[in-house]
């Protein structure tokens, strides 16, 4: 890799936001199978982005993880969704042997874990692990004493989480690894059939629900004080049973970090490149300045941490071309060394200028 030159500059983004200024809200119409988004101040326009041709069945779980890329799921199996045309890829089983199904995925930025609730309705409830490289659903606890018709499962970015059972018409603060829940508050309607919760990290929840009364998709807001639960709209599509929304603005790349483990090797994934374009990752510490390169032998990148070294190097996990799919992966032995040490990491893509491609920043501790 060659040498880059320091360049310290503070760059601005410029966002775009909705004419409605709410939380975009991603969606997929069980009705036409279609991915979408709508406005939370405009629930009743839903704009289809593309069919979610490859994903058998009915879809009732759809979440971003922390790195941008949108996961789906029919209860059984797990599928990567293309965010821009909808189609899925299936990666593999959830091997739920108990007769139960996925039925909501709520991703845990504090710790990058995806986490499923899985019912068999009216008998049980249990949240499991969801491992994104395999599928494979892992047990992790019972919610059957509290819920026996868990749907719906997400986090509010303060450390809260929420689930709801449309056998009580409840909605429950939960503890995801003992599954210890209390009632937060009781439904106006029957809420029955598909469900789905969305999430900011301003602690507003988003009910996408389907209200069994009037037969009709209807917009709900509430926060864990309990007492807020407000109605903002009708759905511009009958059921929408998997939700979610982003933070912040998209990223063009995905990152993933998978075995980050002082002696081991940790595997590193970009994807959203295209074939033979060039990819680097890099890493830094926490609390350090951002990096700024303005084409700099063709990269055009502001890292959000510190990427210098020496002056003249910059520290790179790896660096490479995407293959025909657009991915990026690069092995990388982990120095026993670094066993507790807290890195930040961050991918970007080279000739964009003046434009800039990056993932998001990830922070992870070595274990």
């Amino acid at each position: 890799m060659r040498k880059f030159s320091r360049i310290l500059a503070i760059t601005t983004l410029a966002l775009t936001s909705s004419a409605f200024a709410g939380d975009i809200i991603w969606g997929i119409d069980n009705g036409s199978d279609q991915v979408g988004t709508f406005d939370s101040a405009n629930p009743g326009v839903f704009t289809p982005l593309g069919s979610t041709t490859g994903i058998l069945g009915f879809v009732n779980s759809l979440e971003f993880d922390g790195s941008g890329n949108l996961w789906a799921s029919n209860g059984l199996e797990l599928y990567s969704i293309n965010r821009s045309t909808g189609v899925g890829t299936l990666v593999g089983s959830h091997n739920l042997s108990d007769g139960s199904s996925i039925a909501d995925f709520a991703y845990d930025t504090s710790t990058s874990t995806m986490y499923g609730m899985a019912s068999i309705c009216g008998i049980s409830s249990a949240i499991y692990t969801i491992d994104l490289n395999t599928g494979a659903a892992t047990f992790v606890c019972d919610a059957t004493a509290s819920s026996t018709c868990d749907v719906s499962l997400a986090f509010d970015g303060g450390g809260n989480a929420f689930t709801q059972d449309i056998v009580s018409d409840t909605i429950s603060l939960i503890d995801v690894n003992s599954c210890t829940a209390s009632t937060l508050l009781a439904l106006p309607f029957d809420s029955n059939f598909g469900q789905g919760f969305a999430s900011n990290d301003s602690g507003t929840i988003y009910h996408v629900a389907f209200n069994a009364t009037t037969f009709q998709g209807e917009l709900y807001s509430f926060t864990a004080a309990g007492t807020d639960y407000t109605f903002l709209g009708d759905l511009g599509v009958n059921q929408i049973a998997g939700a979610d929304l982003e933070e912040g603005e998209v990223a063009c790349l995905g990152l993933t970090i998978d075995n980050l483990v002082a002696g081991e090797t940790a595997t590193f994934t970009v994807t959203g490149g295209e074939q033979f374009e060039r990819t680097i990752i890099a890493w830094g510490y926490p609390g350090s300045p951002e990096s700024s390169f303005q084409n700099v032998n063709g990269w055009c990148a502001t890292f959000g941490f510190d990427i210098n070294f020496n002056g003249s190097k910059i520290r790179i996990v790896a660096a490479g071309a995407f293959d025909q799919d657009g991915v990026f992966t690069s092995n990388r032995n982990i120095p026993a060394s670094r066993k507790g040490f807290d890195i930040m990491f961050q991918a970007a893509k080279k000739h964009t200028c003046p434009d800039e491609c990056m993932s998001k920043v990830i922070q992870r501790i070595i274990g």
